[in-house]
């Protein structure tokens, strides 16, 4: 039914609102589990995209309804930011890792890394590069051929 009615309101997303409105509202009452709930939902969250304004207005329709129900538990959209929310901190704390272990290493093959090292490689986001960079200081013949390795990194991905 979501496939459905994304594809027959393709040119009013007003209409695509209420009909997603439709479809979620009825899953409370079907006895369904709260993962199911929350799996469907984020299905058809999915399918079903919104401008942010009628995403907003939906949400703010899905949380009264639950609060009518008294629902005992996190509303969909709090356990969807708070997932996304974990993941972006398990992201981050890989990226920290990734980049301490990589100052420790040089640290201990170079005996002092630079202030100047150490901001560039906080530069770097994507964990991949990292990875790679953590690879290369193991074997790395100076720290000035690290810089270099960084600054080449930092160059490519702008």
């Amino acid at each position: 039914m979501a496939h459905l009615k994304t594809k027959a309101t393709t040119k009013d997303l007003t209409q695509r609102e209420q009909w997603k409105w439709n479809i979620v509202r009825p899953l409370y009452q079907k006895g369904l589990t709260r993962f199911d709930i929350i799996n469907l939902v984020k299905f058809i969250d999915k399918m079903m995209t919104l401008p942010p304004p009628l995403q907003t207005e939906f949400n703010q329709k899905l949380e009264q309804h639950e609060k009518e129900l008294n629902m005992p538990f996190l509303s969909t959209i709090e356990e969807m930011a708070e997932e996304r929310g974990e993941a972006k901190g398990e992201i981050k704390g890989a990226r920290k890792t990734c980049q301490n272990n990589i100052i420790k290493i040089l640290s201990n093959r170079f005996n002092n890394v630079t202030k100047l090292m150490s901001e560039s490689l906080k530069k770097i986001e994507d964990i991949t590069i990292l990875e790679k960079l953590l690879l290369s200081s193991i074997n790395v013949n100076s720290l000035e051929e690290f810089q270099r390795l960084i600054d080449t990194e930092l160059q490519q991905n702008q």
